[in-house]
């Protein structure tokens, strides 16, 4: 793992030369930048948050330090996009950039220009520039994991795979954190279901640092879309001690595992996962309520009994996030929060979330882009998931089965907008409606065309007596 930390000169050298003439504040960048190109919180350092306060101390001015600082923020999604501090500190990054203009490379302006639009939402602008830095600087982290994070959040996974195709050939090993490139290059092309040259990546990335939780991750998309709950498994507990180092995606592996556990209907360990890991027991960043979200839907949909244990938990996690009653950001995050009054929230905390995503869709502040996202799907998808808590079956197969191929454009990945698929193909088949019944069906051998050894969905064929999908395939 990188731990020879970048001075001024080092920076110079490898050509991305940087504002700040503090050799602390270029060795705290490398560390915030190698926390989040793994995943991992640098404890020696305080954690990607006191590593973040310890280089804008070491110099106020330094600009690229307080790009990775906002973007890194803006990236988490733990605070609404409109939030009073996003914007502060958006202006005061504008307004020291725009008064050390001159001493700026256009490499920097860029990156104050690409945050400047992602925290207004606008992330087709953001990445845009991102990517005009990678044609001309490579090797530039900050731009990589940036740009990897809004295709994310895009649902673009094939600029997912891309974006690193076009890029690996300029490193090498003697680059500092070159080893990640695989994980991300890995998940891209599980994205596009690549599967064997996914895993070949990811496997390269693991050999050359054990503790890349990314790439780990990769290898657990890669069994999802196989159906190898078994192979999942297993590799997922082998390699346990080396990506639970990884504190951002480590509570995501958790779940990843729970998926296969699901698939084989051991849910005895699912709740043991869900009782005492701390990113479930403990929830604090956003991923951990969408973990959690997901996976109590999908045991409810997959037939769980234990009613009000799923009902407990759901009350635990929406009390634990109903401070983000009113809040807003990403869609893909948003859908679960949704998700979380669906299954347990009462009619008024459903109104003022859909009062606040008025609000917020109608702040000036806002891009064109992220608005029209919300109008267009958000508002849909947060009505579907409400009328799927109230068990209005047709409803939701009236709100949902329109949008299933606009889905992808909330962003995350396949595997996490999987539950809405499930969603609607059990609203589909559940519907007093024969026509959405047939829908459903038509749905499930989608499905299974794609999952013929998922024992999952041919429970779901099992349940509704779905059973003349093998006659022709």
């Amino acid at each position: 793992m990188h731990s020879n930390w970048r001075d001024c000169k080092a920076w110079f050298d490898e050509k991305l030369p940087m504002n700040t003439n503090s050799n602390e504040a270029s060795k705290f960048y490398d560390i915030c930048l190698s926390q989040l190109a793994g995943y991992y919180e640098n404890h020696q350092f305080g954690g990607i948050s006191g590593s973040l306060s310890k280089m804008i101390s070491a110099d106020p001015n330094f600009i690229l330090g307080h790009c990775l600082k906002n973007g890194i923020e803006l990236l988490g999604t733990n605070f609404t996009l409109t939030s009073d501090p996003y914007q502060k500190s958006i202006k005061d990054l504008i307004s020291k950039s725009e008064a050390l203009a001159d001493e700026l490379t256009l490499r920097e302006k860029l990156h104050v220009r690409a945050i400047g639009h992602l925290a207004k939402g606008n992330l087709p602008e953001s990445v845009k520039l991102w990517e005009d830095i990678l044609i001309d600087h490579p090797t530039d982290m900050m731009a990589v994991r940036m740009s990897a994070g809004v295709y994310f959040y895009l649902g673009d996974s094939i600029q997912m795979r891309d974006s690193i195709t076009r890029i690996l050939p300029k490193w090498n090993k003697n680059i500092p954190l070159f080893n990640y490139l695989y994980g991300y290059y890995a998940f891209g092309l599980t994205q596009t279901k690549e599967l064997e040259k996914a895993e070949k990546y990811a496997k390269m990335g693991i050999e050359m640092n054990r503790q890349d939780g990314w790439a780990c991750h990769a290898i657990a998309h890669v069994n999802e879309y196989a159906s190898s709950a078994d192979k999942g498994i297993d590799f997922l507990l082998k390699t346990e001690k080396d990506w639970t180092s990884c504190d951002f995606i480590s509570g995501h592996n958790y779940w990843h595992l729970c998926l296969f556990y699901l698939e084989k209907q051991e849910y005895e360990k699912i709740v043991e996962i869900l009782n005492n890991n701390e990113s479930f027991l403990n929830p604090k960043m956003t991923i951990d309520m969408i973990n959690i979200s997901s996976l109590l839907t999908r045991l409810k949909l997959d037939g769980f009994k234990d009613d009000e244990y799923l009902k407990n938990k759901f009350i635990d996690v929406k009390e634990k996030f109903n401070d983000r009653n009113d809040q807003h950001g990403y869609i893909y995050s948003d859908c679960h929060m949704a998700l979380i009054y669906a299954m347990i929230g009462n009619e008024q905390e459903k109104q003022v979330y859909m009062k606040s995503l008025e609000d917020f869709v109608n702040n000036q502040n806002l891009s064109d882009f992220i608005r029209n996202l919300n109008i267009n799907l958000g508002r849909k998808i947060f009505n579907a998931l409400f009328e799927y808590g109230e068990n209005n079956f047709d409803k939701v197969v009236d709100l949902l089965y329109p949008l299933r191929y606009e889905l992808k454009n909330i962003g995350g990945s396949n595997a996490q907008r999987d539950i809405f698929n499930l969603i609607l193909i059990e609203c589909c088949l559940k519907s007093r409606y024969l026509r959405h019944n047939r829908m459903g069906a038509g749905l499930l051998f989608e499905r299974l065309s794609q999952k013929q050894n998922s024992s999952l969905t041919n429970r779901i064929a099992d349940k509704f007596f779905i059973n003349d999908f093998n006659k022709n395939f």
